[in-house]
C-alpha cells in the first residue's frame, strides 16, 4: 500500500489540488503549504542531527568492540595454555603409571 503512493501521476497531482482548493479555499493553501514545509524542515533537521550522532558515536563503539575482544582473546589464549599444561600433565602422570607397572 504505501509503495503505491509514491507513484502519483500528474492528473493525481492536479486532482489532490482541486480538492483541497475546494476544502481549504485559496487563501489557506499557502499557510498549509508553509506549515508543511516548516515540518519538513524540521524533519529533516533532526534526521541530520540523528545521523550526525550516530556518526560520532560509532569511533567510541568500535573502541570498545576492540577492548572486548582484546580481551576475550586473552582470556582464550590463557584457558588453551592452561588446559595444555593440563593436558600434558595428565600424559606424563600416565607415562609415569606405566612405567612404575
Amino acid at each position: 500500500m504505501f509503495g503505491t503512493i509514491l507513484f502519483i501521476s500528474g492528473q493525481e497531482i492536479i486532482f489532490a489540488v482541486l480538492i483541497a482548493l475546494l476544502l481549504f479555499g485559496s487563501k489557506e493553501i499557502p499557510k498549509l503549504a508553509r506549515t508543511f514545509g516548516k515540518g519538513m524542515k524540521e524533519f529533516k533537521r533532526a534526521t541530520e542531527d540523528i545521523k550526525r550522532e550516530f556518526e560520532n558515536s560509532t569511533p567510541d563503539v568500535m573502541d570498545d568492540f576492540k577492548d572486548i575482544k582484546k580481551n576475550l582473546t586473552k582470556d582464550a589464549n590463557e584457558i588453551k595454555k592452561n588446559l595444555t599444561k593440563d593436558a600434558n600433565d595428565i600424559v606424563k602422570g600416565v607415562k609415569d603409571n606405566l612405567d612404575v607397572s
